[in-house]
């Protein structure tokens, strides 16, 4: 359990979360959001993208992606997502540094979210996996005047409970040889990383078992001359499959019928310095010390 704490000033987390370098899973609700509708600029969260072996950064870098996707329907959108490390403090006793996500169909079109992510991360080797649970502060909403609206995350039981092992929700992942690929940055050298993750998800609907499959397949090129992300370009299909059979059979026997696909690519086309958050500004100028009672999600 996650509890929030609300900072009230005068002046959303995972949409699938469980998954390595869950970026483009973060994307996914958003995206199928913009295949609807390619001009609007839904705000998400990107922290899912910055790559918690190692920190590779430092105040003020920034990195572009352009993002495709296409679905089994013929619907197509093409967006932009820029992560940038926008300030650092101490919080609550830990050193944090401040991300805003810039999302949208292109740099001028955009919505922004911030979120405060404890540097703790670094040390977690699941923190590919479970980097929800190191954010410290997010950015949920706006007030009638555009101000941004800061929310605590604050995990239940203080922070003392263990942390869940997710480790099997990795999926199969080789780590292969090393390939060129050119970007609008010029050509890069990147490791290749390669992806299997099948999640099953069966629920009892009277006399029958309606099992609903997500069939994940990706492939990353990763180059730490990228910085956040050290992702150069990452490919991923997602297949939905469906079974149904009946209560107490062994579902091995019985066929997984496909029924939705989408195909996701995200290419780096820029990065570099001077990176600043003027929503994170104006926060800081209404910045209120006392927060409400916390509430759990």
């Amino acid at each position: 359990m996650i509890e929030i704490r609300r900072k009230e000033t005068s002046f959303r987390m995972l949409a699938r979360p469980i998954a390595p370098r869950a970026g483009l899973l973060l994307l996914a609700f958003v995206l199928a959001s913009a295949l609807c509708a390619p001009a609007f600029a839904a705000r998400i969260s990107g922290i899912g993208l910055i790559d918690y072996r190692k920190k590779n950064y430092k105040l003020g870098d920034w990195v572009r992606y352009r993002i495709e996707v296409s679905n089994s329907n013929g619907n197509e959108a093409v967006s932009s997502q820029e992560l940038r490390i926008v300030g650092q403090e101490t919080f609550r006793g830990e050193p944090c540094v401040w991300v805003e996500t810039r999302f949208g169909p292109d740099t001028t079109n955009y919505a922004s979210d911030l979120t405060l992510v404890s540097e703790e991360a670094f040390r977690d080797t699941q923190a590919d996996v479970r980097f929800s649970v190191y954010a410290r502060m997010m950015m949920m909403e706006t007030d009638e005047d555009g101000n941004p609206v800061m929310t605590e995350v604050k995990r239940a039981g203080s922070g003392t409970s263990p942390l869940p092992d997710l480790s099997a929700m990795r999926g199969e992942v080789d780590t292969l040889g090393f390939e060129t690929v050119p970007t609008p940055k010029g050509s890069i050298e990147g490791q290749i990383v390669r992806l299997h993750r099948k999640i099953r998800n069966p629920r009892d609907q009277g006399d029958s078992t309606i099992n609903r499959i997500t069939d994940t397949k990706r492939q990353q090129w990763m180059s730490r001359k990228v910085p956040i992300t050290s992702l150069i370009k990452e490919v991923e299909t997602e297949d939905w499959l469906r079974q149904a059979y009946k209560v107490g059979t062994v579902s091995t026997s019985v066929p997984e019928t496909p029924f939705s696909s989408e195909t996701r690519t995200v290419t780096v086309v820029a990065w570099g310095t001077g990176a600043r958050s003027d929503i994170l500004e104006q926060w800081k100028k209404k910045r209120v010390a006392v927060p409400e009672t916390a509430k759990s999600l």
